[in-house]
């Protein structure tokens, strides 16, 4: 069953369960301006009265774990993306050409333009493709 829980506080604490792995994570850190994508802004709303998440398992989740969010993703590159809701700018990126690839189409899925940017950056500086071209600025 699939419910929609109020919190008082951006505190509070969800459970992201990603292609099997279970990934707890303050609201806060999905809300984060600087990070948050249009995925995370359609699940969580932020109103003066609550923060609703719309997509809250309860009952039905194994184990019984409290306000899980299911995301058919992978889990082991969701690890990525939550490293950067966390630390924006800062997150280090993988020097492997093929998981920044693949990153690239999960901050396609979770709608965070920034991350897709640093990413093509990089891959535009390890490969030197013209199609990451296009995002790539002499200043950065």
């Amino acid at each position: 069953m699939v419910n929609e829980v109020s919190f008082n506080c951006e505190d509070a604490w969800l459970n992201l369960f990603v292609g099997g792995d279970l990934y707890p994570v303050q609201v806060k850190t999905l809300m984060n301006p600087s990070t948050c994508g249009t995925f995370f802004r359609d699940v969580v709303k932020v109103s003066d009265a609550a923060i609703k998440v719309r997509g809250v398992q309860w009952e039905t989740s194994p184990n019984h774990i409290k306000y899980r969010v299911d995301i058919d993703r992978d889990g082991l590159l969701f690890r990525h993306v939550l490293q950067y809701l966390r630390n924006g700018k800062q997150t280090s990126l993988p020097d492997d050409t093929y998981t920044l690839e693949a990153l690239v189409g999960e901050a396609d899925f979770f709608g965070l333009e920034k991350y897709r940017e640093m990413l093509k950056k990089k891959l535009w500086k390890l490969t030197g493709k013209r199609q990451y071209y296009a995002c790539y600025s002499d200043s950065d």
